[in-house]
């Protein structure tokens, strides 16, 4: 089913932080997010990820922009995945149902300006739903021929097996693709998802392969996060997880990319992932500064050895054991 490459554009930055209303205005504007798609395709990705929900419906509105500008020998080789978050994230709550998904899904095409998505994804679960109820509505718009695939995201190993169960029950196809956060700083997450996706031939394309940039190496042990950085406006966490340990790690990362690949640190963690045997494609973000995809391009030509790999998972695994 996969024929998309090994990178994936996250389009969550374009014109703010994700679906976080105070940031939208705080990502890249449209020359910016423009730019981060021509070099997109350039790389040979095409790809693009976003969601109804980023920055306000804003991210879809300048994908759909670009579309209209560049040429058909270009766009023709993109493809599109869209998630629509469940009732109550944005909004008053209600049922993740067949109703609800037209609406938003609707939304979305009208935003991109085309009428078939490659994937629908649900951009998180609705424990107050039947998952019944949202299958249905994600079948329906598959079968409508309005997208090609369905899939989840930020889903647990519990709620993937209650919805594997239930499209089996129900006769549909189900989800193709999972799509969690998952990077070298997390290297024991979701790892029953991982497994069940791998067994089911489930697509697993991880978010966040930086872990909010702290992968890139640019955030120092006990300096403070520059006023309108990443980790200042949108920590996630992630700055919970940046003990001496996990420091040491990343100063043994940056200096195994730059001795041995000849590459920036975030490089080499995006190659770790990309080798990564349960891992179908990466979704990268662009960097705020151009060339935006820098990171990506590098990472495509480092190859790591099996015992390399090993012995790169195993710094972070044990910085996270010292926590």
């Amino acid at each position: 089913m996969w024929s998309y490459g090994k990178f994936v554009l996250g389009c969550g930055m374009f014109g703010g932080m994700g679906g976080s209303p105070e940031l939208v205005g705080r990502g890249l504007d449209e020359p910016a997010a423009f730019a981060t798609m021509d070099e997109a395709v350039g790389l040979g990705i095409t790809l693009f990820d976003t969601a109804e929900s980023y920055a306000g419906g804003a991210s879809e509105i300048m994908i759909g922009r670009w579309l209209v500008e560049r040429d058909s020998a270009v766009t023709d080789r993109v493809r599109l995945a869209t998630k629509v978050a469940p009732p109550g994230v944005d909004g008053p709550g209600g049922r993740f149902d067949t109703s609800f998904l037209e609406e938003k899904f609707s939304g979305s095409l009208r935003r991109l300006g085309v009428e078939t998505v490659e994937f629908l994804l649900t951009h998180a679960p609705d424990d107050g739903t039947p998952i019944e109820e949202t299958l249905e509505g994600l079948e329906a718009v598959r079968a409508s021929g309005r997208c090609r695939y369905v899939g989840a995201c930020n889903v647990g190993a519990g709620q993937l097996t209650a919805a594997l169960e239930a499209a089996e029950r129900l006769g549909t196809s189900g989800y193709q693709v999972v799509q969690n956060g998952y990077s070298l700083l997390g290297p024991r997450d979701d790892r029953a998802v991982r497994s069940m996706c791998a067994e089911r031939d489930l697509a697993f394309t991880p978010f966040s392969p930086l872990a909010g940039g702290a992968l890139t190496g640019k955030y120092q042990r006990d300096v403070i996060p520059p006023p309108g950085s990443r980790m200042a406006l949108r920590p996630d966490g992630v700055d919970k997880l940046l003990t001496p340990a996990v420091y040491d790690a990343i100063d043994r990362l940056r200096s195994e990319a730059e001795r041995r690949h000849g590459v920036e640190c975030g490089a080499l963690a995006l190659a770790w992932l990309l080798d990564h045997r349960e891992v179908t494609a990466v979704v990268t973000g662009p960097a705020r500064g151009s060339p935006h995809l820098d990171l990506a391009a590098q990472a495509t030509d480092v190859v790591l050895s099996d015992a390399e790999f090993a012995e790169i998972e195993s710094w972070f695994a044990s910085s996270a054991a010292g926590q």
